[in-house]
């Protein structure tokens, strides 16, 4: 500083004090911050697990907890947290992202005593969650859940519990092997006998290519309409289609884009979730507003049975519409994905797909499918049960999730109230010890050995959420894939590469493929077996 600054530009003297003076007072800032950080970083990672062993060890973080690796691959996430403990991955862990701490359960063993354990671990919190997230209102959710009498009208509850609870035992009425699950697998088979018609499909796949005797379809869109359709024409009837048909494309938009609904983005950023997902519930208001003596074709019994529970307790139309939707798309969200992604494996192994085909050929006469149920035999179908356990091993993601209700014990760790649980479904189906060395690979021949017996085959969930639909999603799966390949011959164009799963978002049950994967196939009918 010269003296000419002092003497004649006191602005410029002052200027450079107070800077000096804030650079000095915030070095010192910075600094007590980052030794505050480190000194929580040591205390929280280091002595704290020492002096608490009997708690999980957290995968250690700065900030923001793990948000942003979550956020882009949570299998991905818990597999480094895994592998950066070691010998503690082996035990529960703990994962905190945003604020929320998880404890981690990658071992089957611990999972099996997640699914035993309905006193302190609640499912139905992450359920209210999402009927929350979806736009039911309070008093509806509290309505659901709400005990109810043991003599009300209706399905039986000799335990009296919430209808939000005896829904799931509804579910089991409908979709377990019964005369009620014979009956959707009739409206299956005969959808699927109509619809893989070359006619038919030339006449009502916009997004085909059809040529002379043959069409060309992108594999994953072709499945993804067809199966959605399937399903809402198996469980509603025609009404649904009458009053919007393209509400199996809005379905898939949101379906697509449903990680943004589980992860609760703000509304700026989820509109292309959101809009398609008003358009459903709003379609399926209309639906519920129209007389059920007009409702045109078979309806389900567990929907009918439902709006029935549903109006006894008081619950208007656009609500009723909101709590329809979360089994809308239960329905329709997995099995459209595990056929696409069983076909995918089948046209990339050529000779499993010959397999498939000629194992499943003693249930047709013809082109026509005349005993659906040996596909489900497994002694007499094992290359089809093989082949489907192989797909779902593979193409699952979901985990499940439970909310500690009171301080519980785990693989011998005290996990605390208020914090969740998770069990990674998708890990424990890579397992090396059960599953092989070679786990990543697609071999169904591994299924030779009992492994469905292995508590780390967790497909459908476990314990009292099992997927109840499970009987269902097999038989339209493989009924769809022997008809198509009993009728068609299927071919790859050109020379694709495998499709790339989109490992990174969240879905609930089987994992959506990356933007630009899918591919196009040609269907040729096989002139003996056209069904005709």
């Amino acid at each position: 500083m010269s003296l000419k600054t002092v003497f004649f530009d006191p602005v410029i003297l002052c200027a450079e004090l107070l800077e000096r003076y804030i650079r000095s007072d915030l070095t010192e800032l910075v600094f007590l911050i980052l030794l505050a950080l480190l000194i929580w970083r040591i205390w929280k990672f280091t002595l704290h697990p020492i002096l608490s062993p009997d708690q999980p060890k957290e995968y250690p973080y700065w900030i923001p907890w793990h948000a942003k690796a979550f956020f882009q691959d949570s299998n991905g996430l818990i597999t480094e947290a895994r592998r950066y403990l070691g010998h503690d991955g082996n035990q529960p862990f703990a994962l905190t992202v945003l604020g929320t701490t998880f404890y981690i359960a990658t071992q089957a063993k611990h999972s099996a005593q997640v699914y035993k354990n309905t006193e302190t671990l609640s499912f139905e919190s992450f359920v209210q969650t999402l009927m929350k997230a979806n736009g039911n209102d309070d008093d509806v959710i509290n309505a659901m859940y709400s005990a109810l009498p043991v003599d009300k009208r209706g399905f039986p509850n000799p335990q009296g519990e919430s209808l939000g609870v005896l829904a799931q035992k509804m579910h089991i009425h409908q979709l377990y092997p019964s005369e009620n699950l014979v009956a959707l697998q009739h409206q299956v088979k005969t959808w699927i006998d109509s619809y893989l018609d070359i006619d038919f499909l030339k006449a009502e796949c916009s997004h085909g290519y059809s040529k002379n005797s043959h069409i060309e379809l992108p594999l994953y869109q072709w499945c993804s309409n067809a199966f959605v359709r399937m399903g809402q024409h198996v469980y509603f009837g025609e009404t649904l289609d009458n009053i919007d048909p393209g509400l199996p494309s809005a379905f898939l938009e949101f379906d697509e884009r449903i990680w943004k609904m589980l992860y609760q983005y703000p509304g700026f950023l989820s509109r292309d979730m959101s809009v398609p997902r008003t358009r459903v519930i709003t379609s399926l208001r209309q639906y519920f507003q129209v007389p059920r003596k007009e409702r045109v074709g078979k309806v389900a019994w567990l929907i009918d049975a439902m709006e029935d529970e549903m109006r006894a307790l008081g619950i208007d139309d656009e609500n009723l519409a909101i709590l329809m939707f979360h089994l809308y798309f239960a329905i329709n969200t997995n099995t459209r994905k595990t056929v696409f992604w069983m076909l995918a494996y089948l046209l990339h192994n050529p000779q499993l797909l010959d397999a498939y085909r000629q194992e499943t050929e003693a249930a047709f006469s013809g082109g026509h499918l005349v005993d659906p149920l040996l596909l489900q035999n497994v002694e007499k179908c094992p290359q089809v049960d093989a082949i489907w356990n192989e797909t779902l091993r593979l193409s699952g993601w979901s985990a499940s999730v439970r909310l500690i209700t009171e301080d519980t014990i785990i693989g011998g760790k005290l996990m605390r109230k208020g914090n969740r649980v998770l069990v990674p479904h998708r890990l424990l189906h890579f397992d090396g010890n059960t599953f092989g060395e070679d786990a990543h690979d697609f071999r169904p021949e591994r299924w030779k050995k009992p492994l469905t017996r292995n508590a780390s085959w967790r497909p459908f969930g476990g314990g009292k959420t099992t997927c109840s639909g499970r009987f269902l999603a097999r038989f339209s799966v493989t009924t769809f894939v022997a008809t198509l390949l009993r009728r068609f011959d299927v071919e790859m164009k050109g020379n694709p590469p495998f499709p790339e799963a989109d490992e990174g978002r969240p879905v609930l049950g089987i994992m959506s493929i990356k933007k630009g994967s899918d591919f196009k196939v040609e269907l040729q009918p096989r002139v003996e077996f056209s069904g005709k």
